[in-house]
């Protein structure tokens, strides 16, 4: 982790919210109200664990857009689930098995546009090919209740 603060740092983060031991229901509000930050042309990068919250989360996000939260899938096997609402088309990738390099070839740098928003999972695997990002959201599975998750979000500000 400590290799990825200095990334985080690097990247202009900051830490801006923490919330510890949300319920699934706590964590949907937070997401719904997260989705009030976006304006566009976002980057948002999550790191996390296995089952520790990430499509649940960009899935609270992308419903308050008015998408079927029941369309919102993991990418894993796709690499590249994408979205559209009415205000913005939501780019969903999974970098867990794929290079920065592949990250081009998939069209990474194609998505970004000022109607769109792009959610990196895994993005701790390639974080230092990152150049720019406008949030990161860490979650981790509690550690004393399992059904309870850790959130971490950091910002420009």
């Amino acid at each position: 982790m400590e290799k990825s603060c200095k990334q985080i740092e690097r990247l202009g983060l900051k830490k801006i919210e923490t919330h510890p031991f949300l319920s699934r229901e706590e964590l949907d509000a937070i997401g719904k109200k997260f989705a009030e930050k976006l304006d566009g042309a976002d980057i948002v990068l999550f790191f996390g664990d296995l089952g520790s919250g990430k499509t649940t989360f960009i899935r609270s996000v992308i419903s308050y857009y008015n998408v079927c939260q029941d369309e919102v899938r993991s990418p894993t096997f796709n690499i590249v689930n994408s979205y559209s609402a009415e205000k913005f088309d939501f780019f969903h990738i999974d970098a867990y098995r794929i290079t920065s390099e592949e990250l081009f070839e998939i069209g990474f740098y194609d998505y970004q546009n000022e109607d769109s928003i792009i959610f990196i999972e895994w993005a701790e695997n390639i974080i230092d090919d990152i150049d720019e990002a406008d949030f990161l959201v860490e979650l981790s599975i509690d550690e004393t209740d399992i059904e309870k998750r850790n959130l971490t979000l950091y910002g420009k500000e």
